[in-house]
């Protein structure tokens, strides 16, 4: 039960994600650049939490204990996790896998490792 409270809200996210990049197709803003920035602030944020989740996880729910290797570890996981989402929704009729959306995974990665980071040193 005490893994289950470390790694199941990583994997209960994970399957979120998972579930709406199976989704054929999203729904869109009329609004073009505004339909833009929705979708890829909701890439960002999906990843943030992902990361947080995980260094969550990997520092048994310790922040201040986390260490350059857990965020490492963290960070190649959610990116990795990234890249196999973006590779899942080419499978996915009316989606596509693009490497862009890697990046703004992987800048939601790094601003939740900046707040994670600002938090932690607010406390030592």
């Amino acid at each position: 039960m005490a893994k289950f409270k470390l790694w199941g809200p990583s994997i209960i996210w994970a399957v979120l994600i998972f579930t709406l990049s199976s989704i054929p197709t999203l729904p869109k803003v009329e609004i073009i650049w505004w339909d833009y920035v929705l979708k890829k602030s909701a890439h960002m944020f999906e990843y943030a939490v992902l990361f947080f989740l995980l260094v969550r996880a990997l520092t048994k729910t310790r922040l201040k204990k986390a260490s350059p290797k857990i965020f490492l570890l963290a960070g190649l996981i959610t990116i990795l996790y990234a890249i196999s989402d973006e590779w899942h929704q080419t499978f996915v009729p009316g989606r596509g896998g693009r490497l862009t959306d890697v990046g703004y995974d992987t800048m939601g990665m790094v601003l939740s490792f900046l707040y994670i980071k600002s938090k932690v040193s607010k406390t030592h």
